[in-house]
């Protein structure tokens, strides 16, 4: 699928050389409405040849204004205009005008009126910011004159240099440069259907970008390599050449150059049961065939390929000892890898690593051996000797994430982010102080190791990002350029079409945002264009020698984005981009200081709207409180999840039953309206760690409604599926709404696709018994109903005994559905409000007085975490 023509003016004819080169010029601002600028400027650089200019209108969000104009250069031309949250009749208008109206519509303000318990999925109205990306091909001396109905702004193309932001109409208007993307991934054939996802990306002594990343094509998945090509200061990209057949499970890619100049490329992919990775060798214009980098401790994932000074080669991943996951790591010794060494100790996710210019390497993971995620860290020395074990972070709080660099001082740059405490614990509607919720929050933490110490940038990366996005701030990236500059990206929850003061959010978008610190302070984070991701978007960066590359998936929901239900709905299509940003202004020495891990400031933004130059807020007088309780989980739990898993009973067959706990109703942002419950990732921490579940299944509505969405989710079940430890099975939740009702369904074999709902059995035409029953028989799935005694539910006008045996008693996230006014039960005066309207012939106990014979179970459904999941009886864990 190609893009919507209004993204294109046109993105396929303007050639791959589409790279923000040297935004480094004279800070000057000639205006007839003068610019406030954030900053400082530097001197001496080169002019830009092509740039981007972010303009973004209504970020004061105090009025809705008619912001249509035209942009016109002293020298030069306007190239291509990229929109950003166009809604309604904006529209781009041949090469340089645009007509653009700021309104009134659904959509967040973090952190203030988020929309009442009351307010269901109506959500609060708030004036939306939208703007575009201006790519312009001119000197940087040219003056740029910005028309629009409210004002004229004109400023020099040089006032934006290292990260100045320009603002009008008292902060209303803010003007960004930004890198500009090109497209890595192919341009669909008309019909085709092909998901490109997971980047990595390397530079090789010479010059040449390297990018692997993998594709899903209806039936699997390929990996797919491509190289620049022509100078090395404007690539463009060869067509991507396939290393894998197509129809595999792969997961995430790396890539490097080795010391003798090969090109490796490695992967995860599953054979079997297993996961395993696999890597295969561009040595003298031929690629070696796959070859087996593991065999065993599955699964294996989330690896890292770093290369040191010298050329060495350096994998690190995740693998699983007696089902507990550990970081291992391996050298490249000439054409042989060295044996895997573990560095971690137990419950260790997502490594990531950097070399020093003396050979030692920095490992850096995140750890729930204490009961709670830390940041733990390791250096390796050049002679392969493992330092100590240095946990980075002890507080209660969710930590995770790692990100590492190494600067040329030395320095290594670690990088994280965390959450509240009794992240994963008991929440429920009736108690929502206990725990933190999946996705209650998010915010980046760094922490510099200087001469064996711990210590600080002295202000908060936080205060680089717009205080209307302070609450969702996520995985940063950190990279190190050959200057010494220290950049990093930053994931953020930009727009959300609706929260609620539960937390509950519909129509998520994330987008990818750069910052860099300079010297005592962080730039204005600024997004970089078509990077609409979701919040385990994989992104990879890496250091040129003055500035950084950088390669991402984008899910193209931006170019989706309308009016209220237009986000939420809007399909995801992932391409590769592929930015550069060159930077040779000069850096300053980084101001630092002794790292506390309390946090340094509660939710942090120091960007507000209309702030003026307020773009840099320190952490003094920042609070030392954490988001969440302060009180941690009892640590007897362990105890008791290993007393349960313990326990055996006879079963009528002679062997013995054990008890398997699970979560059979859960969402990710897979989910429309799942904005508030995190990850696949998220998902999967929680079910395996916090929780201490031994199975379940990801429950999100139809999947999302798409056929990646549906793989994706499935294969991660098989990817985190750990023998004799945790075991996901398949399901989705399929949602007719009153009376046929939601029902989740459940599978124990993968690859039965979503069935189809018609409008019939959406508006209760037909019974939903005659449609799901004969699909289930088909496939050996069973089904249960939930969320009865609402508008999700149903009055128990179909049940097929073998089908559909039990139903969703209660669910932590709304109330029970025993019968009216039972313990945590709705009435006709007691409403929870969470799933619509109240529908008492759903209830339990009506279901009984039909003669249906119904077992019982329960789960979280959204948000709630910890407090209702079911106990089976099972003779093994086995599927």
């Amino acid at each position: 699928m190609s893009k919507p023509r209004i993204l294109q003016i046109r993105r396929w004819i303007v050639p791959t050389a589409m790279v923000l080169a040297a935004v480094t010029f004279l800070a000057l601002s000639i205006a007839q409405n003068s610019p406030q600028t954030r900053g400082a400027a530097a001197a001496g650089a080169a002019p830009a040849a092509r740039m981007g200019i972010h303009f973004i209108f209504g970020d004061r969000i105090e009025r809705p204004t008619d912001y249509s104009g035209t942009l016109t250069l002293s020298a030069g031309r306007v190239s291509e205009i990229i929109p950003w949250r166009f809604t309604g009749d904006d529209a781009v208008k041949g090469e340089n005008a645009w007509t653009i109206e700021t309104r009134r519509t659904f959509g967040e303000a973090q952190p203030n009126n988020p929309s009442p318990m009351s307010g269901g999925f109506g959500g609060m109205q708030h004036v939306l910011p939208k703007g575009f990306t201006a790519v312009v091909d001119a000197p940087s001396t040219a003056n740029a004159v910005v028309h629009t109905a409210r004002g004229t702004y004109t400023f020099r193309l040089d006032a934006l240099a290292t990260g100045h932001e320009l603002t009008f109409e008292d902060g209303d208007v803010l003007v960004q440069s930004v890198a500009v993307p090109t497209r890595l991934s192919p341009e669909r054939p008309a019909g085709a259907e092909a998901e490109h996802d997971y980047p990595a990306i390397a530079m090789t002594r010479g010059g040449t970008a390297w990018a692997a990343w993998q594709v899903y094509e209806p039936g699997g998945d390929q990996v797919l390599v491509a190289h620049s090509t022509g100078a090395p200061s404007g690539p463009g990209w060869s067509s991507p050449e396939p290393l894998t057949a197509a129809g595999q499970d792969i997961f995430r890619t790396a890539i490097a150059e080795d010391g003798r100049g090969r090109i490796w490329v490695v992967w995860a992919q599953r054979q079997g049961e297993e996961w395993d990775l696999v890597a295969r060798v561009l040595d003298g214009g031929a690629w070696s065939a796959p070859r087996k980098l593991t065999n065993a401790n599955g699964p294996n994932f989330f690896h890292r390929l770093v290369r040191d000074r010298a050329g060495n080669l350096h994998l690190v991943w995740v693998a699983h000892l007696n089902t507990q996951s550990h970081v291992m790591w391996s050298k490249l010794a000439g054409d042989q890898w060295s044996a895997p060494v573990e560095i971690s100790g137990a419950s260790a996710w997502m490594p990531d690593a950097a070399a020093d210019a003396d050979g030692n390497l920095y490992v850096a993971w995140d750890s729930y051996r204490n009961g709670n995620y830390d940041i733990y860290a390791r250096r390796i020395g050049a002679d392969g000797q493992l330092g100590e074990l240095m946990q980075v972070t002890s507080s209660p709080r969710f930590q995770a994430h790692a990100s590492l660099a190494v600067d040329g001082a030395g320095r290594a740059w670690l990088a994280w982010d965390e959450s509240g405490t009794n992240w994963g614990k008991d929440w429920s509607r009736q108690d929502m102080l206990q725990g933190t919720t999946l996705y209650a929050d998010r915010r980046p933490r760094v922490a510099v190791l200087e001469n064996g110490k711990w210590v600080q940038p002295v202000v908060d990366p936080m205060a680089a990002v717009s205080m209307r996005y302070n609450r969702y701030v996520e995985e940063p990236v950190l990279a190190c350029d050959g200057a010494g500059r220290i950049w990093m990206r930053l994931q953020v929850r930009d727009f959300a079409q609706t929260q609620r003061v539960d937390g509950w959010g519909s129509g998520g978008q994330w987008e990818e945002y750069l910052t860099a610190y300079e010297g005592d302070h962080w730039r204005p984070a600024v997004a970089f264009p078509h990077s609409s991701s979701r919040p385990d978007g994989a992104f990879a960066m890496l250091p040129a020698a003055a500035g950084v590359w950088a390669a991402w998936a984008d899910d193209n929901r931006v170019s989706n984005f309308g009016g209220r239900g237009g986000l939420g709905g809007a399909k995801r299509v992932y391409d590769i981009e592929f930015a550069r940003l060159d930077d040779h202004s000069p850096v300053a020495q980084p101001v630092l200081e002794a790292f506390s891990d309390v946090p340094m400031r509660m939710f942090g933004g120091g960007r507000g709207p209309g702030r003026g130059g307020a773009a840099q807020a320190g952490r003094k007088g920042a609070t030392a409180a954490a988001r969440g309780p302060a009180a941690e989980t009892p640590s007897h739990e362990p105890a008791d999840v290993a007393r349960i898993r313990a326990y055996r009973i006879p079963a009528a067959d002679g062997g013995q039953l054990r008890i398997l706990r699970g979560d059979f109703h859960r969402h990710t942002e897979v989910s429309g309206d799942g904005a508030g419950d995190g990850s696949l990732e998220d998902y999967f921490r929680y079910m395996i760690d916090a929780a201490s579940m031994d199975i379940g299944i990801v429950s999100d509505h139809d999947e999302g409604g798409q056929e990646y969405t549906w793989w994706r989710t499935e294969k991660a079940d098989d990817l985190y599926h750990i023998p004799g430890g945790y075991t996901p099975l398949f399901g989705y939740e399929r949602s007719v709404p009153y009376p046929n009702g939601h029902r989740n369904v459940v599978f124990a074999h993968r690859g039965v696709k979503i069935l189809p709902i018609s409008p019939e059995e959406q508006h209760g035409q037909i019974n939903s018994g005659k449609v799901i029953y004969p699909w289930l028989k088909q496939n050996r799935g069973i089904c249960f109903s939930h969320s009865t005694a609402t508008d999700q539910g149903t009055d128990w006008r179909d049940n097929d005994p073998d089908l559909e045996p039990l139903m969703e008693i209660y669910q932590g996230y709304h109330a029970s559905y025993e019968y009216e006014g039972a313990p945590r039960a709705e009435t006709s005066y007691y409403k929870v409000s969470a799933h619509g309207q109240y529908r008492p012939l759903g209830f339990y106990w009506n279901a009984l007085a039909k003669g249906y014979k119904l077992g019982t179970e329960s789960s979280s459904d959204h948000l709630s975490t910890h407090m209702s999941y079911t106990l089976v009886y099972s003779p093994s864990i086995n599927r």
